[in-house]
Formats: structure tokens, C-alpha cells, sequence
């Protein structure tokens, strides 16, 4: 049986044609229509290309185009399959070599290997951004990145209730005790200067003159004891009871005072009757 070459080669001769004729009816250069016809599939970088030329020689010889295929399904079964985008040891023919191979084309066989020459050299260059997105030297430098970029963790936000479990509130700190006055409390306010000597429960507590706006308090258990030598220039105030003055301007006066009342100790007539005992 007559190999696919054989065949070939069989036809143009049976038309009378040569490989010049041949060549100017397809654009096939000589070196490959001289592969074809001595089955010389190696000269071919591909199996592809080896296809797409005997179809073309075929068609050209009127020769039976199914039967053509099925012989060439035959032979090219055997060969190994082409290489994946990116494992071909061969860079992808672009668009300038395929037009040196075959020389002048026809207008759509011309576009048509240019799409496909473009749509390999995409395929590689996906291969390749793929073999590099997965490089194990971009990965850890990725989770490196990601370690050093990652905020670092914020502290829970409690819950008023929690906060309150947390953290009780400090115990209310109880007010100071309000001041207790003494059983006997004398206030003393001067309009005009005054001298005076006060003492608390038979001690001394003051003695000297008291200038006008000036005060003095006296604080005593049981008995609290006044000597005044203007006695008309001295506001007194007892137990918080206004007294006014007690005496008349210039007037010496000497007055004791216990919880209960006072009593003025001096020989002059007292001007304040309410309280008081002579």
C-alpha cells in the first residue's frame, strides 16, 4: 500500500505538474512539498503544520479530503502529543516565520494562522504568569506581607454589666460628720473697738482689743465667761440667739453663760430681760 508521500506524489505526476507549479498554486514552499511527497514529517515543527500543508496539497490534487484525514489521523496517532502551552522547548512560531515557511498566503489562510500563532503565544504567557504566581519563594514573601500588615488585636468591648463584674465601683465614701456645736457657743461681733477677755469653762480663751467687722467665737462645755469694756460696741450672739449689745457705749460689763442661760455678774442694770438673771 502506497504511503501518504507516495500518494501525493503519485497525483501531481498522474496531472503532469511539478513541484514549481505545485508551489505556485499554494504558496508551499519547495523544501516542505519535497517532505510531503518523501514523508519526511520531522522536517515539520509540528504536527499542526504537517496537517494543515498535506490538506492544502491535497486539495489542490482534487484528492478525496476525508480520506486524506483519516490517513493522517492514522500516522499522527502514534506521535506524542504536542506540548502544553509553556513545556514546549521551542518558542511558538510567530506570525513573520510562518510566512517565510509557506511564503505569499491566501488572504484567510493568512489570517487564520496569525489568530493562531496569537492565541499560543497568549497560552504561554498565561503558563508562565501561572508558574509564577505559585512560586514558593512569592508565596511565603505573600504570607510575610500578610503577618507584618496584620492590626494588631484590640481589647474586648465589655458590656456595661461586664464592666461593672470587672470592675466594681469603689464604696461610696460616707460624708464627714457635720461639726456638733458645744452646749454653750458665743459669737462675738464688734462695731466699734472693743476690749474684751472671754475664757472656756474657767480657761482663758481670748483677751485683747476687737477692731470694728472683726468676729471671735467662743466654744464651751458648761460655763463660758465675758468681760467687755465697750459693751455698747459688741454684737453677742448665744446658742444662735441674737443678743445685740449688752450695755451701753463705754460701758464695762460681765456676763456668764451656761447651756441654759446667762447671767450678767457686773452691779449696772441689765438691758436685756429675756433670758437673763441678775
Amino acid at each position: 500500500m502506497p504511503s501518504l508521500g507516495q500518494t501525493l506524489r503519485g497525483a501531481r505526476i498522474a496531472r503532469g505538474w511539478s513541484l514549481d507549479e505545485v508551489n505556485q498554486s499554494t504558496r508551499i514552499s519547495l523544501k516542505y512539498l519535497e517532505a510531503m511527497e518523501s514523508d519526511t514529517r520531522e522536517a515539520f515543527p509540528a504536527a499542526f503544520f504537517y496537517r494543515s500543508f498535506v490538506l492544502q496539497y491535497a486539495r489542490a490534487l482534487r484528492l478525496d479530503e476525508a480520506k486524506t484525514n483519516a490517513t493522517l489521523d492514522s500516522l499522527l496517532a502514534s506521535e506524542a502529543p504536542p506540548a502544553l502551552p509553556g513545556q514546549n522547548p521551542h518558542p511558538p512560531m510567530l506570525a513573520r516565520d510562518l510566512a517565510r515557511i509557506q511564503g505569499p498566503q491566501p488572504r484567510f489562510f493568512g489570517k487564520f494562522a496569525a489568530s493562531l500563532v496569537s492565541l499560543g503565544v497568549a497560552l504561554a504567557a498565561s503558563s508562565g504568569i501561572y508558574v509564577w504566581w505559585n512560586h514558593p519563594h512569592r508565596i511565603v514573601h505573600a504570607a510575610q506581607s500578610q503577618v507584618i500588615s496584620r492590626p494588631k488585636p484590640q481589647p474586648p468591648v465589655q458590656k456595661p454589666a461586664e464592666a461593672a463584674a470587672t470592675h466594681p465601683p469603689a464604696p461610696a465614701q460616707a460624708p464627714p460628720p457635720a461639726s456638733v456645736k458645744a452646749p454653750v457657743t458665743l459669737n462675738l461681733s464688734a462695731t466699734e473697738p472693743t476690749w474684751l477677755s472671754v475664757s472656756s469653762d474657767g480657761k482663758p480663751a481670748f483677751r485683747g482689743m476687737l477692731q470694728p467687722n472683726q468676729t471671735k467665737e467662743l466654744l464651751a462645755e458648761q460655763t463660758a465667761h465675758l468681760v467687755v469694756g465697750n459693751a455698747g460696741g459688741l454684737i453677742v450672739e448665744w446658742n444662735g440667739r441674737t443678743l445685740g449689745p449688752i450695755g451701753r457705749r463705754g460701758q464695762v460689763r460681765v456676763v456668764s453663760f451656761t447651756p441654759d442661760g446667762y447671767r450678767f455678774e457686773d452691779s449696772a442694770a441689765s438691758p436685756i430681760s429675756s433670758g437673763a438673771t441678775e
